[in-house]
C-alpha cells in the first residue's frame, strides 16, 4: 500500500539538499529523507555562524541586517521542510511544533507504506483474530474497518469499497 505522504524519497547531497529546499519553499506535503532535511539543517548553521560571527565581530549595521535576512529567508524552507521530514517516518507535519519530539521524529529512519497508527489497527483487517468456528464475525470486521477509516489509514473511497465486498 503506498504511503499517503507520497513516494519514498532518495538520498541527496549536500547542494542538491539545498537547492531542493529552496524549490519547494511552500510546499508542506510529500516526504523529505533524511540526508535532505539535515544538510538543509547544516547550512542553516554554517550560515548563522559565519554571517552571525562576522557581523557581530565587525559590529556592521549592513552585516547584521544581511544575517537577519538569511534567518529570514531560510526559515520558510526550514519548516517546509521538516514538516516534509516528518511525513516520511509516518506522521503530520503538525509534530514539528513539539520540540523535543520532532528532533526524535526527524532522526528516525523513512517509513515505507502506510503510517503505523497502532499495532492492532495497522494490520490488515483481514487478518483479524478469527471465530472458534474458524471464521470473523461481520461485525467485528466492520468495527474495524471503521476504526481504520476513523483512523485516516483508510480513504472514504477504500472504505465504501471494503465494506461493500464485506457486505456481499
Amino acid at each position: 500500500m503506498k504511503n499517503r505522504f507520497g513516494p519514498e524519497p532518495k538520498s541527496v547531497d549536500f547542494a542538491e539538499a539545498i537547492g531542493t529546499c529552496f524549490k519547494k519553499f511552500f510546499v508542506f506535503e510529500g516526504r523529505a529523507s533524511k540526508s535532505e532535511y539535515w544538510y538543509y539543517v547544516l547550512f542553516l548553521i554554517l550560515g548563522d555562524f559565519v554571517i552571525g560571527i562576522i557581523a557581530y565581530g565587525m559590529m556592521s549595521t549592513f552585516l547584521i541586517i544581511i544575517f537577519n535576512l538569511f534567518a529570514l529567508v531560510t526559515l520558510i524552507p526550514w519548516i517546509s521542510a521538516g514538516c516534509r521530514r516528518i511525513h516520511d517516518v509516518g506522521k503530520s507535519g503538525w509534530w514539528q511544533l513539539i520540540p523535543i519530539y520532532n528532533f526524535i521524529l526527524c532522526v528516525q529512519d523513512s517509513s515505507s507504506g502506510t503510517p503505523q497508527r497502532s499495532s492492532s489497527r495497522s494490520r490488515d483487517y483481514s487478518e483479524a483474530p478469527r471465530s472458534r468456528s474458524g471464521k470473523k464475525d461481520l461485525t467485528d470486521e466492520l468495527e474495524e474497518l471503521q476504526e481504520l477509516y476513523e483512523d485516516g489509514t483508510l480513504s472514504e473511497a477504500q472504505f465504501k469499497k471494503a465494506k461493500k465486498k464485506l457486505l456481499k
